[in-house]
């Protein structure tokens, strides 16, 4: 597609948006921004400044921190290739578990391939009234009691290991945050827990130092249990089945099942990685709220893209 062909798309995309907004009396639209190669085509394609709320989500939030004016609000997503679906889902995600979106919003959701200049989808949807975009009551929870930077380096960490692996194999994970004292009451230690005696500082997942440690830890078998405030206590870890007859998706195996039954029993979100598919599950209160998966190509936001979230 020619650079002229891909401004007009995305000049009817976002006409198009700004008329739905007012018609369906949207609570906010989300661009997409990784479409764009830098943050000077989102000043030129808003000249006149948003009419409503604007979120920007990016994997670079800097440079358009840089460049947009306040009445731009940027939310950084985690670094990763994503379907156009998966950039959507991530976005609203990422929002509500900051408190800037809430359950009931109507969005307007706009994507596209990335660094292709042209913005392509347009996606509407309301927080709260599809499954997997927070029908769990716990979706509107996420940013009440944690601290949304725990959550989002669980989730920026299960992306990388359902995309790459470990040492070139695919890896499965299970990440259990918040309530740990409940969690570990249905929870047993399958070996000797490798963050055991280290300082806090030294085994909090936000130190950047963690992150190939976690990483690398996730190839055993077992949860990590990990504290609001970002502390590992333990990996490696057994999930007792505390209930029965949850309502899952048919596809979903043992880890998918612990994780629904711990998140129901206790107050904790626990984050899966799917050993066979690469994509990332977010558990609350027994539900899944979102699930986000793998590109089929590594290195396109295309595949794998469908019509509805």
């Amino acid at each position: 597609m020619s650079r002229r062909d891909a401004e007009n798309m995305t000049r009817t995309v976002l006409q198009h948006a700004q008329r739905m907004a007012q018609e369906w009396n949207a609570n906010a639209v989300i661009v997409c921004a990784d479409v764009f190669s830098s943050p000077t085509e989102i000043v030129r394609h808003f000249s006149s400044g948003p009419t409503l709320k604007t979120v920007i989500a990016t994997r670079d939030s800097q440079p358009f921190r840089d460049t947009l004016s306040d009445s731009f609000e940027i939310l950084q997503i985690p670094n990763v290739d994503l379907t156009r679906i998966g950039q959507i889902k991530m976005a609203i995600l990422l929002g509500v578990s900051r408190g800037r979106l809430l359950r009931g919003d109507k969005l307007i959701c706009l994507s596209g391939i990335a660094r292709s200049g042209n913005l392509d989808t347009m996606l509407f949807t309301k927080v709260g009234e599809e499954f997997e975009m927070f029908a769990a009551t716990g979706g509107e929870q996420l940013g009440e009691h944690r601290n949304p930077e725990t959550f989002e380096k669980v989730l920026d960490i299960s992306l990388e290991l359902g995309r790459e692996g470990r040492a070139g194999k695919p890896v499965g994970a299970i990440f259990v945050i918040g309530d740990t004292e409940r969690v570990e009451e249905f929870s047993e230690p399958l070996m000797l827990n490798p963050f055991q005696g280290h300082p806090e500082e030294q085994r909090n997942i936000l130190a950047p130092s963690l992150r190939e440690t976690v990483k690398e830890l996730s190839a055993l078998d077992g949860a990590f249990l990990i504290r609001d405030d970002g502390v590992v206590e333990a990996a490696g870890v057994f999930l007792r089945s505390v209930i029965s007859g949850s309502v899952l998706p048919g596809g979903l195996g043992a880890r998918h099942r612990s994780a629904a039954a711990i998140t129901a029993a206790t107050n904790a979100t626990a984050v899966t990685v799917s050993e066979s598919t690469g994509s990332v599950t977010v558990f609350r209160e027994g539900k899944i709220i979102t699930q986000i998966e793998k590109p089929r190509e590594t290195g396109s936001m295309t595949s794998g893209a469908r019509h509805s979230p």
